[in-house]
């Protein structure tokens, strides 16, 4: 490989695909020379396409990594996650991509499976693939639902708190509900393609039944969804956040937008029209066992350039409020709000540094609204990349041209072991930095992704509280920032950023293996990590262990 150094990159791939081919230079230069791609692996390519790879180009990432240009191969996934942008929420007809961006259909993504079609509340199979839905038992009879044909019901991605049913499109992952700066809650939905929709039910992991059975003929609760490559296609999930469009908006034409029926807190649903705000994207692949995160946001949830006008009137943020600067940012907004987050956190959250006097913020017209700040800001890198796509995507008039990538997290070492420690000693302390840097394994970069939108309350917030069990603090316990560390772990002294991360938040996932019997009804009893020396028993999906239910006798 030596003798490869001072040959360009497009010619070190041809030269290498000539010897594992066992090609002659002149025909791999024939064959290979005009090939996309190869002069510039690292921009991103001239014509927008329904079709996206998988994976990354494993040679590209290799030579790359040879030369050490370990921002290039960060650019390679982030590439790759804008194509799938794209080609996930490029339109359809009758399974059939249209000829461009713009054209009339709807995103591929909507004829993926929503979970609530998976993992019924009566433990039943899933509906059948590509059929319609049937609505959930519990809103069975809620007003309105019969005319619908998509529905957002959940206000939180996994937290049950109004009903079992209704947990992953109001509420925020492992916490409460975000309202806009219309007032509005934010809803989620989430969706999976069939190759993760097959693994499920042929596993018959929809159900806790199945998942105890599965450990029960396995010997082992570990999952292991299908990887792709580049050209083939491996399990993907989809995770959506959507604020309503208020009639009349002029900035309406700025986001993807869809007319769905919207759920309230009395089972009543109504049409509205809602826009995309945040959207992830997650591919296990062949180069990324630990899967491949991208998360996507829309350009005006929190900055806007205010002298920039649209349809005649000035941009204003979606979860800002410039007006307030001494607005406490990205914490529950006022006593109400923080009950509910309490409740969905089991009481995580004490009352000592969350009360209403700090958090009444941004409620002059008696409507809640959160008061959000990017605390990581995006790379500069990924915004030159943005800025790229954006261009492509403005010469398309499509609305896609005002969402942004925040980031895409990747293993850079995929067989690394995870370094989290589990041993019977509750007073054994968990190593730093790998217990953060490594917990899922892999070595992934950056230690750090979130959504604003849709992990808001990861963010560092601005209470400074280090003694309290949270993961809202900006300088938390190290100790604190470790799952399941031993109640009665000595405090190292040791403060950390405190934040979360897509493969670390997901590497914790779990499944049933059993269950317990209280006042006659199941409860599920997960793997436990520390049973197993397995920190990825969920295979980096939360679906199984928050989703399922029992089989109904």
């Amino acid at each position: 490989m030596r003798q490869l150094v001072s040959i360009s990159f497009k010619w070190r791939k041809v030269l290498i695909f000539a010897i594992l081919a066992g090609m002659t230079w002149t025909a791999c230069q024939q064959n290979l020379v005009e090939s996309s791609g190869y002069d510039s692996p690292l921009s991103f390519p001239t014509k927008l396409s329904a079709d996206f790879p998988y994976d990354v180009d494993s040679l590209d990432k290799a030579l790359l990594e040879e030369e050490g240009n370990f921002a290039g191969v960060q650019r390679l996934f982030e590439i790759l996650s804008w194509q799938a942008f794209i080609g996930l929420n490029w339109p359809y007809k009758e399974g059939v991509a249209q000829p461009s961006i713009t054209s009339a259909g709807d995103p591929l993504w909507t004829s993926w499976e929503e979970s609530f079609e998976v993992f019924k509340t009566d433990g039943s199979a899933p509906t059948p693939w590509g059929e319609k839905y049937d609505v959930p038992a519990s809103l069975e009879g809620a007003s309105g639902a019969a005319d619908c044909a998509h529905i957002l019901y959940r206000t939180n991605k996994f937290s049950h708190i109004t009903s079992p049913d209704i947990a992953d499109e109001i509420d925020q992952a492992f916490s409460t509900t975000i309202w806009d700066q219309n007032g509005n809650l934010v809803r989620y939905e989430v969706r999976m393609n069939e190759k993760e929709y097959d693994y499920i039910v042929d596993n018959q992991l929809y159900n806790y039944d199945g998942q105890i059975e599965f450990f029960k003929k396995n010997g082992s609760p570990q999952l292991n969804f299908p990887e792709g490559s580049r050209d083939k296609e491996g399990a993907i999930e989809v995770k959506l956040a959507w604020k309503i469009i208020p009639e009349g908006d002029v900035f309406a034409n700025r986001y993807y937008t869809k007319e769905v029926c919207v759920m309230d807190t009395t089972k009543t649903f109504t049409k509205q029209r809602v826009g995309l705000i945040g959207m992830h994207i997650a591919l296990k692949t062949k180069s990324s066992p630990q899967w491949i995160w991208a998360t996507f946001e829309h350009v005006d949830n929190l900055e806007v350039n205010e002298l920039e006008e649209y349809n005649g009137k000035q941009l204003t943020p979606s979860f800002y409020d410039p007006e307030c600067p001494i607005c406490p940012v990205n914490v529950v907004p006022n006593q109400t709000a923080f009950e509910n987050y309490s409740v969905a956190t089991n009481g995580h959250v004490t009352t000592n540094s969350f009360t209403s006097s700090n958090y009444n913020q941004n409620t002059k017209d008696g409507k809640i609204r959160n008061q959000l700040k990017r605390t990581i800001p995006i790379s500069m890198a990924t915004q030159a990349l943005n800025k790229e796509v954006q261009a492509l995507l403005a010469d398309a008039e499509s609305p896609f041209q005002y969402y942004q990538l925040i980031g895409t997290q990747w293993p850079t070492q995929p067989n690394k072991a995870p370094a989290t420690v589990y041993a019977s000693d509750t007073t054994t302390t968990r190593p730093l930095p790998e217990a953060v840097t490594n917990k899922a394994g892999g070595m992934p970069t950056p230690v750090y992704l979130t959504n604003m939108v849709m992990e808001t309350y990861f963010q560092g917030a601005t209470d400074g509280s280090a003694a309290t069990y949270n993961f809202l603090i900006a300088n938390a316990p190290a100790y604190l920032q470790i799952e399941n560390f031993p109640k009665n772990t000595v405090y190292s002294g040791k403060t950390i950023f405190s934040t979360e991360s897509c493969i670390g938040c997901h590497s914790s996932s779990s499944i049933a293996i059993g269950y317990t019997t209280k006042d006659g009804k199941k409860e599920p009893v997960f793997a436990k990590r520390e049973d197993y020396n397995s920190q990825t028993i969920g295979d980096f999906s939360w679906l199984p262990q928050l989703k399922a239910h029992f089989l109904e006798e």
